[in-house]
């Protein structure tokens, strides 16, 4: 494999099993690339062809149509040689972890080390290694009879990395385990298979492990569903998302714009975003609301950059608790801070109740600022810009406010008119990212796993 390819390229795939009038379609041109270190999720309702996927890049299932390059080697037509070669650098992980009962735990992951790679003192020990990585130190020579589903499963994971595999392949991993076996062991594999810089492809129903994915691949009847579409629409942001979930990769991304090159980026994620709104599904609103959640705190906070204010903020209603709440709230630092105030209080209530626009060039002059706020965090507000955000029924749901024009200086009528263009757009966005949340919340709701 060459130097910058990526580990997994899919270019037009369709698969089918049967032949005559028993053909029955499983993939339809599935094209996607997965980086090395990236974790990739796929998702998809059963029978969408999830598994289907995860085998042809496993080469265990011979690729029929379009182009499939794993570790730099073309599977389609390939030799019996160059699959198992490719097999050998592959860890797999399936929902059943598929121990031998009549070894231990220290000979079965031994049996993940490619024989003839290592003598057998030294790959008893890379086991006991990759053991004591997931935290199975004191189980190394237990038999499975005598570990939780968990440790087995960690077992599993142990062996599939023990050969220091490119790419982890897992089917399903947490599927027999409860909330907290499950979460303990995306955890260890999500460490682990960064430590090790492998390429993760994990096939899953379970939502409560989706924060892990550093990019979500959804699968519908076998296509990309219009999910992957919006995200393809929007390759120079989400870029950022299949390197690093975390909020200061993709803030870095974003400072670097230029402030055209920002509007450009906010235009095309907001006419996605209008879209995703009037055809929200429980199949996307998971998957789409862990990407909005980064790109609204990035968003946020470059739109205070570019009018040089020292801090933004976006308060979002809530309605039940009566309260404003800090989706995005800068601190020192960079950082968050959460803030709670009541919904018809200080400045940011009095925009959000009459949907004007307040621009205040001295915060502690006006009688409406709220000052326990500075003095909850610390923080010695001057000049404020506050600007209403309006949902799809023009009623006010948020407001995004700015502290503090640099040098001293007040925030002006250009400022002010920036800052409303932005929030039309970046209120798209935080509706539907707020639609999917309470999409999401519902559906937990009514989960029979988290009822049991």
């Amino acid at each position: 494999m060459n130097a910058g390819e990526p580990p997994v390229a899919i270019r037009g795939v369709s698969h089918h099993f049967g032949s005559g009038a028993l053909r029955k379609q499983i993939l339809f041109d599935v094209s996607a690339e997965i980086a090395a270190g990236e974790i990739v999720i796929l998702t998809g309702p059963s029978g969408s062809g999830k598994t289907t996927l995860l085998t042809l890049i496993g080469a265990l299932r011979a690729a029929q149509e379009g182009s499939l390059v794993v570790l730099g080697h073309e599977l389609r037509g390939a030799s019996e040689a160059t699959l198992v070669a490719v097999r050998r650098k592959i860890g797999y992980i399936f929902q059943f972890h598929n121990l031998l009962d009549a070894l231990t735990a220290t000979e079965n992951v031994t049996m993940g080390v490619p024989r003839g790679e290592l003598s057998r003192a030294a790959a008893r020990e890379r086991a006991r290694e990759m053991l004591a990585s997931v935290g199975l130190a004191d189980r190394a020579e237990h038999h499975p009879d005598r570990l939780s589903g968990g440790q087995k499963q960690r077992v599993a994971i142990a062996r599939a990395l023990a050969g220091r595999p490119s790419i982890v392949l897992a089917d399903e991993p947490t599927a027999s385990l409860d909330r907290k076996s499950g979460r303990e062991v995306v955890d260890r594999l999500q460490g682990l298979a960064k430590r090790e810089g492998c390429a993760v492809v994990l096939v899953t129903h379970d939502n409560r492990i989706l924060d892990v994915a550093d990019r979500i691949i959804h699968l519908e009847e076998g296509r990309l569903s219009g999910l992957d579409a919006v995200l393809a629409g929007t390759q120079q942001l989400l870029g950022a998302l299949a390197k690093s979930n975390r909020v200061e990769e993709l803030g870095r991304q974003i400072t670097a714009m230029s402030p055209a090159q920002f509007a450009e980026v906010v235009e095309r994620m907001t006419t996605e975003a209008q879209q995703l709104l009037q055809a929200m599904t429980v199949t996307t609103d998971v998957a789409f609301a862990i990407m909005l959640e980064q790109v609204l705190h990035a968003f946020t906070i470059k739109v205070g950059q570019i009018a040089e204010a020292d801090r933004a903020s976006l308060f979002l209603a809530d309605l039940e608790r009566g309260e404003l709440w800090s989706k995005v709230a800068q601190a020192d630092g960079g950082g968050s801070v959460e803030i709670r105030i009541p919904l018809g209080s200080g400045i940011a209530g009095h925009v959000l109740r009459t949907g004007q626009a307040m621009n205040v060039p001295d915060a502690y002059e006006s009688p409406l600022f709220n000052r326990e706020v500075d003095q909850a965090t610390g923080y010695r507000t001057r000049s404020l810009l506050c600007v209403p955000m309006f949902d799809r029924t023009r009623r006010p749901f948020a407001v995004i406010m700015l502290l503090n024009k640099r040098a001293g200086a007040h925030f002006d009528a250009s400022d002010e008119q920036a800052l409303g263009v932005f929030a039309a757009s970046i209120g798209i966005i935080l509706e539907t990212w707020n639609e999917a949340r309470k999409a999401r919340r519902g559906r937990e709701k009514v989960d029979p796993a988290e009822a049991r």
